[in-house]
């Protein structure tokens, strides 16, 4: 599984990856590598998702975005901020207690989860249409086991 995170300061893409990481049994049951790919300063990443999270999972720097751009995952804009679910979503995160870092040159890119099998073939693909509409956890798992 390739899951492509947004900025490190994102709070939704923090909560994902701490969802991933609870998921860590699941995961390796399922027989699934994980690999996260991030795409800003590796200074902010490995201090905020490597030391901070105690990250069980490959992750990969992708500064130029080239691998972004081959999977299809774009880049959001401030019309993203005027989405309401938004606001209700990072409530939510925040009374959860999840937090966000400081913000990189790219505040707007989107990410994106991805399932590919033993053949390499992509058996599962969600880009991210916003900030906050990541798959849950429990869909990843299903499209590995199917995979």
């Amino acid at each position: 599984m390739v899951s492509f995170l947004g900025p490190p300061h994102c709070l939704f893409c923090r909560a994902h990856v701490i969802r991933l990481i609870q998921a860590e049994r699941e995961f390796a049951a399922a027989g699934a590598d994980v690999i996260l790919v991030a795409c800003h300063d590796p200074s902010s990443v490995m201090s905020q998702l490597m030391h901070d999270l105690q990250l069980p999972y490959t992750l990969l720097l992708d500064r130029e975005r080239a691998f972004y751009t081959r999977w299809g995952i774009g880049v959001g804009s401030w019309r993203h901020l005027l989405r309401p679910g938004l606001y209700w979503a990072a409530f939510r995160q925040k009374i959860g207690g999840h937090t966000n870092g400081a913000p990189p040159p790219n505040p707007y890119q989107l990410g994106g989860d991805f399932v590919v099998d033993r053949h390499g073939r992509l058996a599962f693909a969600h880009r991210l249409k916003s900030f906050y509409d990541r798959p849950p956890v429990a869909r990843l798992l299903d499209a590995i086991r199917s995979a």
